[in-house]
């Protein structure tokens, strides 16, 4: 006699494969628009930056993919063949210094403006925007990033009392 379990494992093996979620893909998790006296490139200069995240737990690649500050222009600097760790975080500067050898310190060929700009990671077919800060991220004080939370812990429960000093 056929087993009449087996059909039904191979189909939902198949099922399985088909819904299940696909790799994470990078974010824009912090940048600094106004660095006066924090980070420093390889030059030993203050420039800008921007910190790109694999929240993924395999590595990816960012060959192809682009930052810009003009929503005009979604393809203005494009990654070169970078492989992001999982879970691994990229800083690239944006000082204009147009930098992409990979294995090197990248740096794109804009730079931020602290009074606020857009700001958007853009996928390989040059039109798709994963992330932007549109139409701009506010304005930015000297030395502060500003991006996303990640593992956020809750310290006061929705709707607590508390006092604080």
């Amino acid at each position: 006699m056929k087993n009449p379990y087996s059909c039904r494992a191979a189909v939902c093996a198949a099922m399985l494969a088909m819904i299940a979620p696909a790799a994470a893909l990078p974010v824009i998790s912090e940048f600094v628009a106004d660095n006066e006296a924090g980070l420093r490139d390889e030059d030993n200069t203050l420039q800008d930056w921007v910190e790109v995240h694999n929240p993924s737990t395999i590595s990816f690649n960012l060959d192809g993919w682009y930052l810009t500050d003009n929503a005009a222009n979604p393809i203005k600097w494009r990654f070169p063949n970078v492989t992001m760790a999982a879970g691994e975080f990229l800083v690239v500067f944006a000082s204009g210094k147009d930098r992409r050898i990979p294995g090197a310190v990248l740096h794109t060929n804009f730079s931020l403006s602290r009074s606020g700009e857009y700001l958007a990671l853009v996928h390989p077919d040059g039109t798709t925007v994963r992330q932007e800060y549109a139409p701009a991220f506010p304005a930015q004080q000297p030395d502060r990033a500003y991006g996303v939370i990640f593992n956020r812990t809750t310290l006061v429960a929705d709707g607590a009392n508390a006092n604080y000093l």
